[in-house]
């Protein structure tokens, strides 16, 4: 009987230890599992690069009917030699004193995931407003370009580039060889933004019997929104039946000292119908403010962290938008309006849709 005390303490701690032990690993793998599933749950996967390398092409096209030069920037996936693969095509209208360059970061992101993405310059409202003239000269030259000529100019630009975009793939000129041509997005921001409405339904009611809308587009992203004439708004945007994402900032107000307002450029979303008609998106990142939403280098003022947080979840939403519109791809489109997106953003962001 002495023996069997040490003998059943020596078992009882057997026991005791593997139970403990047992317990600890069974906790662990709970807890692992736990955090796999809140990880997987919200992974940001549209906000990295994809998986093509981005080749970039400057162009100098022209119209001859109207005697316009229309210089190009052209962002597109490298594919293998002979391998023949189509992309939906991106078209970004750059804001007022911008130029080809302005929306690359923003191309760069898309064609790395597979689109090709064209940045026609709009000449009368591009960098030549700016370039070599005195500072106290430029702001009144900018204004003077907001007219209706010009406005009437970058829509037909856009008309024109779609135009020659199929003849270049009918003469088997690349890149556009690779276009798809029946899954087409239109983009631009602030102007870029004004010309993209034009382009997809908006009415002027300045200019009642113009009619600008090219059907050939089907889903379109306004950076930087604005409705400059606010009578009618619901007659304005009322026809504009695809879907389209607003992209707006808390500080994303006047750059020229006309009276816009950051709430003024949530009026396009709140007038456009949704639902059957196209779901309609706004996304509006406090402390955003007019410059982030460029797509290019910010040089008016220092680059802060949360510029650089906002042209991510700008990379992340837009990508995921052109999926679910472009491509048809439904878990980008879960992704966005069922919660994991909204996710990835601070509290006094604002994102919803109709």
């Amino acid at each position: 009987m002495k023996k069997a005390f040490p003998v059943l303490w020596r078992y009882a701690l057997v026991v005791v230890v593997s139970c403990a032990l047992a317990f600890f690993i069974s906790q662990n793998t709970a807890h692992a599992a736990a955090r796999s599933t809140v990880e997987n749950a919200n992974p940001n996967i549209y906000g990295v690069a994809g998986p093509f390398m981005v080749q970039t092409l400057d162009l100098a096209w022209r119209d001859e009917s109207r005697n316009r030069d229309i210089p190009m920037r052209v962002e597109f996936p490298k594919t293998e030699s002979g391998v023949k693969k189509t992309f939906p095509l991106i078209v970004f209208s750059h804001g007022l004193g911008g130029s080809r360059e302005g929306g690359v970061m923003w191309g760069q992101h898309w064609a790395s995931h597979g689109y090709i993405v064209v940045h026609p310059q709009h000449v009368g409202s591009d960098e030549t407003l700016w370039k070599g003239l005195k500072p106290r000269e430029i702001i009144p030259n900018m204004k003077r370009a907001m007219s209706l000529e010009n406005a009437s100019a970058r829509a037909a630009d856009i008309k024109w580039v779609l135009d020659e975009i199929t003849r270049q793939q009918q003469a088997g000129r690349a890149p556009f060889t690779n276009v798809d041509r029946g899954h087409i997005g239109m983009s631009g921001h602030s102007l870029g933004g004004q010309t993209t409405f034009a382009v997809i339904g908006q009415t002027n009611p300045l200019l009642p019997t113009m009619v600008s809308r090219d059907d050939r587009i089907t889903a379109a992203i306004a950076f930087s929104p604005n409705a400059r004439t606010k009578m009618a708004l619901d007659k304005q945007y009322g026809s504009i039946s695809m879907p389209v994402l607003s992209i707006t900032g808390s500080n994303d107000g006047s750059m020229l000292d006309e009276g816009t307002s950051p709430e003024d450029r949530w009026l396009p979303y709140q007038t456009m119908p949704g639902g059957n008609l196209g779901h309609k998106y706004l996304l509006s990142f406090v402390d955003g403010d007019h410059m982030v939403f460029g797509g290019h280098a910010i040089t008016r003022r220092p680059e802060t962290n949360r510029d650089r947080q906002i042209q991510a979840g700008v990379k992340a939403s837009t990508l995921a938008f052109w999926k679910a519109t472009l491509n048809d791809d439904s878990a980008a489109k879960k992704w966005l309006e069922q919660g994991d997106f909204k996710a990835t953003l601070v509290s006094a962001d604002v994102f919803e849709f109709k």
